[in-house]
């Protein structure tokens, strides 16, 4: 097996379900994926992989309590850090095998480089209507994860879907005008043609961002103390049951009593949930503060 092979192998074993290898890119090549500087020196080859985290989470009782806000699968384990930490282990393994630095082993995950456009175009998946990446392993439940290497790989050919004639092939069965996941939203967030307006995505509240939640918004919270993801459950790619890579990063259970979490001070709210997906730096007290009063006025 050769040393392309081997990685790819060591991160499918770690729990990726898609894996792809490419360059990074320059602005001189391709300035909508480029990489910077930083991450590019020393480093011909990039490994993209796609980390599950399915839609098996822990069972949510049926109905929920009265009173509960529920957090979203997605949130219910910390992926990112699950993500980071296989592939410093990945990266370790790499180093002791094959040689190289351990500052050639840099890790891009939830990070300011353009992941979604280099997903696409080295083929980890699609964008869909929803400008959500879709992999055909996992439809578009997982995050996205990187590492530079140090190793002069043969990139991954094209894959069939990368027709710039047809930007959405895997919604070709769906309507147009208004595909599910456009007819999901509860806020008319989503366009259809892969673009967001952000300004109405309750996601995009929920993690902390705005300085205050419009009326129509907040009147569309419903019973969530973190997270929206009606889109991706109206998605067909998502219909079938994916199973999530087991990880005890940053549990958190399904649902949460707002009022309890809403008073809550600032020191406890960090503690409560330090090494979440909900103690990220952008979200911070005042963000779940805020998530919690909305998910309680649903409720009520």
């Amino acid at each position: 097996m050769d040393l392309k092979a081997t990685i790819a192998a060591m991160a499918l074993e770690a729990g990726f379900v898609r894996v792809r290898i490419l360059a990074p890119f320059d602005p001189a090549s391709d300035p909508h994926t480029c990489i910077p500087e930083s991450y590019r020196a020393g480093a011909p080859s990039l490994l993209m992989a796609a980390l599950p985290y399915g839609n098996l989470q822990e069972a949510m009782p049926v109905p929920p309590a009265k009173g509960l806000a529920y957090i979203a699968p997605f949130a219910q384990r910390n992926y990112y850090r699950e993500g980071v930490k296989q592939l410093q282990k990945l990266g370790a393994t790499l180093r002791t095998q094959y040689g190289g630095k351990k500052s050639d082993f840099r890790i891009l995950c939830n990070s300011p480089v353009p992941e979604k456009p280099l997903a696409q175009d080295g083929g980890l998946g699609v964008l869909g209507r929803n400008g959500l990446m879709i992999t055909p392993e996992a439809g578009s439940l997982v995050i996205i994860a990187a590492m530079t290497l140090p190793f002069s790989l043969e990139k991954d050919g094209a894959e069939p879907w990368l027709n710039p004639d047809n930007p959405f092939p895997w919604c070709r069965n769906c309507d147009p005008v208004c595909p599910p996941c456009v007819a999901a939203c509860p806020t008319a967030a989503l366009s259809g043609d892969g673009g967001l307006d952000r300004s109405r995505c309750i996601q995009w509240y929920a993690s902390g961002h705005g300085a205050s939640v419009p009326e129509e918004i907040a009147r569309n919270w419903g019973k969530r103390l973190y997270g929206c993801t009606d889109c991706q459950d109206a998605c067909v790619y998502n219909q079938v049951p994916i199973r999530g890579v087991p990880t005890d990063e940053g549990p958190l259970p399904a649902y949460m009593d707002p009022l309890d979490i809403g008073a809550l001070s600032n020191e406890a709210l960090k503690v409560r949930f330090k090494g979440t997906a909900m103690g990220l730096s952008w979200l911070g007290p005042e963000g779940i503060r805020r998530n919690a009063r909305l998910a309680a006025q649903s409720i009520a």
